[in-house]
């Protein structure tokens, strides 16, 4: 009996939705590899949402995976794919030649055909981190922060000079020892350190270095062991808060984290905890993964992070699942029955505006169970409407006549 309750509980699907999990996140941490030279592989990001400065809002990071040399350029926040494409040239490639692997967040700008299309043609590799998982890209995230560090402390009160104090924040950032390489960003890619002579203390913090001056090649292979150390310490350190992922495999079925996932309901807080199950229908990497979502998903990223995904335990007691029940036929016509309506919404780019968000009788726990439609194809659901707006009356409903 405990075994059969343990399986029936395990294999709940409602279960496994509302009931939160308590173990550490799956995935053990990858790292991306050490770049052979300089600026032949860089990493991109935005930070958005600025006060206006000088017309812009936005600034684009812009960040050499070896050296650690970051460039910060202001830019606005209807930033398109074409605007992105000529920014990366006169920063990037025009400086540094064509670099052999961007990596990036999945950005509409970073991720349109536009920009694609210009990887392809410079023969650029473009690496997109997986969704909602920032630490593919933390090396761009964490130059970030020490950006706003930068300009938190020396913009004015109505925060809107922080354009004036990019260029310095950038040849201070760059002028300063990093922790991964342990010289600054500015002597591992010239061999010297700009004249500057009110922080001697930089000569300090590189004496180690000054012996590679003379090679550049040397001192790149000194850069890429200093790396490599540090990416041990940092991948002992991430791993004890970590989990090794389960054995997901092509045709499994997951249940996904809802915690970014935006929803019509009143409260997260009683929302369920994860969505699915869903099937996955690829593997993209060695963390990541394509599943199959339902149509009113279509506009989410299907590929996730291992540390997103929950398995799936299907039941092992006879008979137990239920399949969806066949339409019926109404007034000639197959139609589905509908037990509920939860929601409302006006949607102006449709013929029927108005949306009801339709919960069909005996599709409990499918993907199938809720979708959005239009007011005119409910006429035999009449009564259910007229419930809901009676519960609800500030929802959007039909038109006074």
């Amino acid at each position: 009996m405990r075994d059969f309750v343990k399986d029936y509980v395990n294999s709940c699907v409602i279960c496994n939705r509302v009931k939160p999990r308590h173990h550490k996140p799956y995935g053990l941490l990858k790292q991306l590899p050490v770049p052979e030279r300089p600026w032949n592989s860089i990493s991109m990001d935005l930070i958005e949402k600025l006060p206006p400065s000088a017309g812009f809002t936005d600034i684009l990071v812009i960040v050499d995976r070896l050296t650690k040399q970051a460039v910060f350029v202001p830019t606005h926040s209807d930033l398109t794919a074409v605007k992105l494409a000529e920014l990366f040239v006169l920063n990037v490639f025009s400086k540094h030649g064509v670099p052999s692997h961007v990596t990036s967040d999945h950005g509409s700008e970073f991720v349109s055909h536009f920009f694609r299309g210009l990887g392809k043609a410079l023969d650029i590799e473009l690496h997109f981190t997986s969704g909602y998982h920032p630490e593919g890209d933390g090396q761009t995230e964490r130059t970030n922060q020490t950006l706003e560090q930068y300009l938190r402390t020396y913009c004015n009160y109505q925060q809107d000079n922080w354009v004036t104090l990019l260029p310095l924040a950038e040849f201070a950032y760059n002028n300063a020892p990093h922790d991964a390489t342990g010289v600054s960003p500015f002597f591992a890619n010239k061999g010297y350190h700009p004249n500057l002579a009110v922080h001697p203390e930089r000569d300090i913090a590189s004496s180690r270095a000054r012996e590679f001056a003379v090679d550049l090649g040397e001192l790149h292979e000194f850069l890429k062991g200093n790396i490599r150390k540090s990416q041990k310490r940092y991948q002992k350190a991430a791993d004890n808060r970590r989990l090794p992922a389960p054995n997901f495999k092509v045709g499994d079925q997951v249940f996904v984290k809802a915690q970014f996932f935006r929803t019509t309901r009143p409260s997260k807080k009683l929302a369920k905890k994860f969505l699915g199950p869903y099937e996955i229908i690829a593997q993209v990497g060695s963390h990541s993964f394509t599943l199959r979502l339902p149509q009113s998903m279509r506009l989410v990223h299907p590929v996730f992070h291992v540390s997103m995904l929950e398995p799936f335990k299907p039941s092992t007691i006879p008979s137990r699942a239920v399949e969806p029940p066949a339409p019926v036929e109404i007034e000639g016509e197959l139609e589905y029955e509908v037990a509920e309506i939860v929601d409302s919404k006006i949607d102006r780019r449709r013929k029927c505006k108005l949306l009801y968000y339709v919960r069909w009788y005996g599709y409990e726990n499918t993907d199938e169970e809720f979708s959005w439609q239009p007011a005119d194809e409910l006429p035999n659901a009449q009564e259910l409407v007229q419930e809901f707006h009676e519960a609800y009356p500030n929802k959007p409903g039909p038109l006074p006549v």
